[in-house]
């Protein structure tokens, strides 16, 4: 499944990090990052590598499904966070 932009945007956020964190966790260019987030087209090998650097942070995504479009899960450990908002 290809995440959308707008998810993985929202997975970054959910998780509290930069796009500079991000970037390096996916060897990719921050400005890459900042492509994605304002949903510009780019190759989708290169989302495939943000989304793997997210999971590997912990969150799941889902696909679209009963009507419903795709979504992410962040662990429960998480939920916690003081500074975490949404």
């Amino acid at each position: 499944m290809i995440v959308p932009n707008e998810i993985l945007r929202a997975a970054r956020a959910a998780l509290g990090m930069k796009q500079s964190r991000l970037a390096e966790l996916s060897g990719v260019g921050e400005r890459t990052i900042l492509r994605i987030e304002r949903n510009e087209r780019v190759a989708v090998r290169t989302l495939q590598r943000v989304q793997a650097a997210l999971e590997v942070q912990g969150v799941q995504f889902t696909p679209s499904g009963d009507g419903k479009g795709p979504g992410l899960r962040i662990p429960l450990s998480l939920l916690s966070r003081d500074d975490l908002r949404f």
